[in-house]
């Protein structure tokens, strides 16, 4: 799907170039000194044959600046997500598009009795249907997070087939149980949706993330990620999940040279396992709350060392993507400020694929209508990084000549109903009545989108051929009698 893009992507970022050389510089240091742990032989193999040094019974990993660089300049300068059998569903990242996705959570917000309960199997079909309805949304991170009415040693395989049953519009995927199965089922499964391996290696629609386990340590299921994720052509996410305060440094700087610390040794792994393999830096890293213990993901702190990592991404030539989300336990002005602030300052940074639409309270709570309401607020996001375009009919200076002085006016003019269309945003959800027959009768915003929500449960049909859905239950009924009996 084309993203929005505009003179604004791109154009902010809290750190200047030459301070990312610092950040460069710095991150090196603790690559070269202090290394990383490693805990899997073949992630270590990697790392070796790559120019690393092994110490430690092979289990510290200590990177060289060479060898950084080297992975580093293997990386494509971009990639796209395709959608699956339809072009216009495409998201190119890396090439000054924002995108935005919907983000998970374990629990839902019932549209219908208000309940907040655990999600089920039905639920992710809602959301991936709600998903691909929007026009702004993407793509698609999971529609839930878990489905509690279902046998969690299947539960990712299930999730999946529901998903990809229900939608053409590319995604993104973290492990979840680290089941025997996992990451074979699931690729698997993404092939068929694709049309088959070798078509989903040529046109691939999902983004795999492999994350380091802060402070600096190499794990073993996400080393299974990153093989099964280069083997298959999905391109990846490569992030550091530090807390700020608790598995991170405490400022703003050293956070951020961990995340590049980290994230270098992603690079300098998956290049050396498939040279020339597509990845994004992605952002996650939040800081901890000290008065609670949780993570902070609706602060400025967050969101500014997205922008930090986005600038670190320019700085290298990589594509950026990154998570939002608020800290809000409900969808309400809280949820509303913290995404609004939060995802245009990615967008500024030129977040190519920004993961937040939907949900709240880290993974934990996701809306139907709160999807509909941020469908809104990307198309927001999305003119205001067009700015102002000049060029000779938008000058407007014959028009202006032609009408003022007053009493004309612009209303009946060639030029106005030529542009007003394409230069003045026309929202669908947000008010726009006088305010004397918003008083006689009006419906508050939260019920105008779960009207559209509901609307949408009761009409928006599976774009996915009978065909392939057929051939998913089968493989999820093979998957399910394999691990359940």
């Amino acid at each position: 799907m084309k993203g929005f893009d505009g003179k604004l992507v791109g154009s902010v970022y809290p750190i200047t170039t030459e301070e990312c050389e610092s950040v460069h510089a710095a991150a090196i240091r603790v690559l070269e000194q202090g290394g990383l742990r490693c805990d899997d032989e073949r992630a270590a193999k990697m790392f070796e044959d790559a120019g690393c040094t092994l110490e430690n019974n092979r289990e510290l990993v200590k990177f060289p600046e060479n060898v950084v660089m080297d992975a580093l300049g293997q990386c494509p300068g971009s990639f796209t997500l395709h959608g699956r059998n339809d072009p216009d569903l495409d998201c190119s990242i890396g090439t000054g598009e924002v995108h935005f996705c919907t983000v998970t959570g374990r629990y839902i917000d019932d549209i219908h009795s208000g309940e907040r309960r655990k999600a089920t199997r039905q639920d992710a079909i809602d959301g991936t249907l709600m998903a691909d309805a929007l026009e702004n949304v993407h793509g698609l991170y999971k529609p839930v997070m878990w489905l509690y009415d279902e046998e969690m040693i299947c539960n990712s395989q299930i999730l999946t087939t529901e998903w990809m049953k229900h939608t053409n519009k590319p995604g993104t995927w973290v492990y979840n149980t680290g089941a025997e199965h996992e990451v074979s089922d699931l690729i698997k499964m993404w092939q068929m949706a694709a049309g088959g391996e070798e078509e989903m290696r040529r046109k691939p629609h999902m983004l795999g993330h492999v994350v380091v386990n802060p402070p600096r340590v190499i794990d073993v299921h996400y080393t299974d990620w990153l093989i099964g994720f280069c083997d298959s052509g999905t391109p990846l996410s490569i992030e550091s999940a530090l807390m700020g305060g608790a598995t991170g440094p405490a400022t703003r700087a050293g956070m951020l040279v961990q995340c590049m610390a980290e994230m270098y040794a992603l690079v300098v792994q998956s290049q050396s396992y498939k040279p020339g393999h597509p990845l994004a830096f992605c952002s996650f890293s939040p800081a901890m709350d000290m008065r609670t213990g949780l993570w902070a993901t609706g602060t400025p702190e967050y969101g500014i060392n997205g922008g930090g990592i986005a600038a670190m991404a320019k700085y290298h030539d990589v594509p950026i993507v990154g998570f939002g989300m608020s800290d809000s336990c409900e969808f309400d002005q809280q949820t509303a400020h913290e995404k609004a602030l939060k995802n245009y300052n990615y967008a500024l940074a030129g977040v190519n694929w920004i993961i937040d639409i939907g949900g709240t309270a880290g993974f934990n709570l996701v809306s139907w209508p709160e999807m509909v309401l941020e469908n809104e607020m990307a198309a927001y996001i999305g003119e205001y990084l067009k700015g102002i375009q000049i060029d000779e009919d938008r000058l407007s200076v014959d028009t202006i000549l032609k009408v003022g002085p007053l009493p004309g006016s612009y209303m009946k003019e060639k030029h106005t109903r030529k542009w007003f269309r394409e230069e003045f945003f026309m929202p669908t959800l947000n008010n726009k009545e006088f305010f004397e027959s918003w008083q006689r009768g009006h419906v508050e915003l939260q019920e105008k989108a779960k009207q559209e929500a509901i609307g949408i449960l009761e009409n928006h049909q599976s774009p996915v051929a009978p065909e392939l859905q057929q051939e998913l239950d089968s493989y999820l009924d093979f998957c399910l009698k394999r691990d359940l009996g």
